[in-house]
């Protein structure tokens, strides 16, 4: 597997050559900003729909682990915030 570093402003222009190169080749582009290396990284990996299942997240152990306690706490200031900004649809 090749690693390729591409600045920003080329990866704007050759969008797609780096997309096509990324899917048939599977080389690696690391993108760059005025030659410093950022966390975008354009690789093949393996085909996933987006997002975790819901069987995924109950097991994740940050799900895992709260208390109902917690679980309160946090449904309850969603509540509030919501109550405060008001529900989709509605005029403030």
């Amino acid at each position: 597997m090749s690693v390729i570093s591409i600045g920003l402003r080329e990866l704007q222009r050759e969008t797609s050559r780096v997309v096509r190169d990324v899917e048939t080749n599977g080389t690696t582009y690391r993108v760059q900003i005025q030659g410093r290396p950022t966390a975008v990284q354009l690789s093949k990996g393996p085909e996933r729909e987006s997002g975790a299942t819901l069987e995924e997240l109950r097991s994740a152990p940050w799900y895992r682990n709260k208390s109902p306690e917690l679980l309160a706490a946090q449904l309850d200031e969603l509540e509030r915030s919501r109550d405060a900004v008001g529900y989709v649809g509605q005029p403030r």
